[in-house]
């Protein structure tokens, strides 16, 4: 089991470096200022990866309640 996990997390450091517009990691600053578009870009990263892999745990309730969250965003 131990090796199924650390496979995926591979797959998943080489996907997030061949999608286009995946962030880079962003420095990790405790004082940083509030940051909307932070947060913004961080909620879409897991949408799109939440998407793609569909965990069993992963609802329509869940779903929706991102896109609700990113529609500003999108209308934008």
């Amino acid at each position: 089991m131990f090796d199924s996990m650390t496979e995926q997390n591979v797959k998943r450091k080489q996907h997030a470096k061949h999608t286009p517009g995946f962030s880079q990691p962003i420095a990790s600053n405790l004082e940083a200022e509030f940051d909307p578009a932070l947060l913004v870009e961080a909620l879409s990263d897991l949408y799109h990866l939440l998407e793609e892999y569909a965990p069993t745990w992963y609802t329509e309730e869940h779903q929706k309640k991102a896109e609700i969250a990113l529609r500003p965003v999108k209308e934008l």
